[in-house]
C-alpha cells in the first residue's frame, strides 16, 4: 500500500518514498522535516529543531542503511538513526543519500534529515541498550 501524502506534498520527495520495518509494537508515522540537526562534539550535546520546537537528544544510534523502491523502478538509499530525546521519546530519523551519478543534480533540501516515526518502547533505555548490542554483534560478523 503506497504511503498517504499530505496536501501539497511532492510524491517524488524521498521523505514520502521511505519505509522501514517496525521497531516496536506501537509506532506513529510523522514524516516531519527537520529544520536543523545540531551535533556539538565540544559540548557533547545533540538537538533537533522542528517547526521552532527544540528537542534535546540524550542518545543516538546509527542503524543500517535501507534501500527503498522509487518511481520508474529506481532505488533510493537512506541513512537511518534512532534517537532518544530528553523525556524518553524515541524517534527514527532518516536521510536520503543519492547515488554517485545523482549527487550533482539532486536537490539539497531533499537530502536533509527528517523524522519518519515516533516509536514507543516500554523501557526506552533498555530498548536502546538492546539495539546497540544487536548492532555491535552484526558489525562483528
Amino acid at each position: 500500500m503506497p504511503p498517504k501524502h499530505s496536501a501539497g506534498a511532492d510524491p517524488g520527495d524521498p521523505m514520502y518514498l521511505f519505509s522501514s520495518p517496525k521497531l516496536t509494537q506501537k509506532e506513529k508515522v510523522l514524516r516531519k522535516q527537520i529544520d536543523s540537526y545540531v551535533i556539538s562534539e565540544i559540548q557533547g550535546r545533540e538537538w533537533l529543531e522542528i517547526a521552532g520546537k527544540c528537542i534535546q537528544i540524550t542518545s543516538s544510534l546509527d542503524m543500517p542503511d535501507v534501500v527503498c523502491e522509487g518511481p520508474a523502478a529506481s532505488k533510493f538509499t537512506f541513512k537511518r538513526r534512532l534517537v532518544l530525546a530528553r523525556g524518553g521519546n524515541c524517534y527514527l530519523l532518516a536521510r536520503w543519500v543519492p547515488d554517485r551519478y545523482m549527487r550533482r543534480s539532486a536537490d539539497r533540501s531533499q537530502q536533509k534529515w527528517f523524522v519518519f516515526k515516533q516509536v514507543f518502547p516500554r523501557d526506552p533505555e533498555r530498548f536502546f541498550a538492546q539495539k546497540r548490542t544487536t548492532l555491535e554483534q552484526q558489525g562483528r560478523n
